[in-house]
């Protein structure tokens, strides 16, 4: 475990200020200064209340930290949504299946900022470019490419790979993503052999 996750983890259970910090793990103020700033740059750590002197000193800064950050770093999530969905057939149909997962994939492009709809100063390309960016973010390698009549995205590292052979249904996801993204009609087209390959099929 790194100084900066110890720290974090000390961090978890009550705040601190940086001279208990510094006598915790026997390191200079700096050392621990650096490692503070690095968690408050990362969202992890904030600055809490200034803590009264019992002398004549000045007050101490804590250090807390943020609320809902305890699961950054967790690898939980894959397992559990792979199990959930492995379990979804035994309580709703297909067609009740699809309708959720379109829905997960519309609020992901609302929670991104990407709204298709309402973007009309902006060209079909450039809200597909948009949204490639933000499924980029997430681990795909997905690439444009232009035809006549429709734009195909295609993507051969599936960021969800895992939950794709638990339920086939989750390109429906992806597909309401880009819907919601483009304002354009998004049909899935997704080669499912030995290895998974994303297309989405967009009209003009």
């Amino acid at each position: 475990m790194t100084t900066k996750d110890k720290i974090l983890k000390t961090l978890r259970e009550s705040p601190k200020t940086i001279s208990e910090l510094a006598n915790g793990f026997g390191l200079a103020r700096t050392a621990i200064t650096t490692q503070l700033d690095r968690l408050v740059s990362e969202g992890l750590i904030e600055k809490g209340i200034m803590r009264p002197s019992n002398g004549a000193g000045k007050p101490a800064q804590e250090y807390k930290t943020v609320s809902g950050t305890e699961d950054v770093g967790s690898s939980a999530y894959l397992p559990f949504v792979k199990t959930l969905l492995e379990h979804l057939p035994d309580h709703l149909d297909q067609k009740e299946r699809r309708k959720l997962l379109e829905v997960v994939g519309k609020d992901m492009a609302e929670k991104s900022g990407l709204n298709g709809y309402e973007e009309n100063n902006k060209s079909l390309v450039k809200k597909i470019e948009d949204a490639i960016e933000i499924v980029n973010d997430l681990g795909a390698t997905a690439e444009l490419i232009d035809g006549e009549k429709e734009i195909i995205v295609r993507n051969i590292t599936c960021p969800l790979a895992s939950a794709v052979r638990s339920e086939p249904c989750v390109c429906d996801a992806v597909a309401a993503f880009f819907q919601e993204a483009t304002g354009s009609k998004t049909q899935a087209a997704c080669e499912r052999g030995e290895n998974l390959v994303c297309r989405y099929i967009i009209k003009k």
